[in-house]
């Protein structure tokens, strides 16, 4: 009999990360391991979970834990400043996309006949409308960046609300998650009319929030690279450039806020447009598989 836990003697003695097989898990995951819903990507994760500082994210056949230093439950702000920066953000979400669809593309279409949950036909119109909205999201950061703000988030946080409140609405036979929904959809869809008017001072918020977010991210990776230079289990180098990188991302909200803006708008437009094109690229593929399918059944 074993469980995950016993496996996990190593990230004590500084290695970053361990990957358990499933096959050596005897047992179930104990009670004290919560489904984490908000994760930084990782390739091939269907599903994540966190217990104290472990984070586990499970993939078909296998877990890959690492342990943060803060637990998010008990420190939040620690949690978001020193395990999950928004440059490693940027950068583990860019590589998943890539890894990701990497992946998806270069599997044989009999592999896709296997685990094909998804039409060709859904997943191409995603594709497309992934890509048309990294279009938009990259016209406005090279033209009216503004006009995110004033009209293109407000509208999507309302139009959010609108849809939980709907959800609220038709789960009526389960009232008290109904009544949160409705209230939170309720809340959501209200920012959204505010922000139409008051996008001025979000903005401003959005930009003080990310100031302290990069300079606190800066302050302690760079720190930990003086005092644990030999101990980094990320690597020297790697952590020296997340510093650094929150350090200039930090001077930029300061010093050029507008072209700050720019920038972040035009990597949010980057990340959707990958997405979007390694999804068509992965719907071509079940397209094949479903040709084969079929051609399948005909000879049968």
């Amino acid at each position: 009999m074993s469980t995950l836990e016993s496996y996990l003697d190593a990230l004590h003695q500084g290695v970053f990360q361990v990957v358990v097989p499933k096959a050596v898990v005897t047992e179930p995951l104990e009670p004290g391991w919560k489904r984490s819903a908000i994760n930084v990507p990782s390739p091939d994760t269907i599903a994540s979970y966190r217990k104290g500082q472990y984070h586990a994210h499970e993939t078909v056949s296998e877990y890959r834990v690492h342990m943060d230093r803060y637990d998010p439950e008990k420190n939040p702000l620690m949690h978001l400043i020193d395990d999950a920066p928004l440059v490693l953000m940027i950068h583990e979400t860019m590589e998943t996309i890539f890894v990701t669809g990497r992946d998806a593309t270069r599997r044989d279409p009999r592999q896709r006949l296997a685990d094909q949950n998804m039409s060709w036909k859904l997943r191409m119109g995603l594709g497309a409308i992934l890509l048309a909205i990294g279009a938009v999201l990259l016209l406005l950061a090279v033209g009216e960046t503004v006009l995110f703000f004033t009209v293109v988030l407000p509208s999507l946080v309302l139009i959010l609300g609108l849809l939980t409140i709907v959800e609220g609405v038709r789960g009526r036979d389960r009232k008290e998650r109904a009544g949160r929904e409705i209230a939170r959809g309720g809340m959501m869809a209200s920012a959204g009319l505010v922000l139409f008017v008051l996008w001025e001072l979000y903005l401003v918020l959005i930009l003080l929030v990310l100031m302290v977010w990069f300079f606190s991210s800066a302050a302690v990776t760079l720190l930990r690279v003086v005092r644990e230079r030999r101990r980094l289990t990320t690597g020297f180098w790697y952590t020296l450039g997340l510093g650094v990188s929150s350090l200039a991302l930090g001077i930029l909200a300061i010093t050029l806020p507008a072209e700050l803006v720019e920038i972040l708008l035009a990597l949010l437009a980057g990340l959707v447009l990958m997405a979007g094109a390694f999804t068509l690229l992965d719907s071509w593929g079940l397209r094949n598989a479903a040709r084969l399918m079929a051609a399948g059944a005909v000879f049968r």
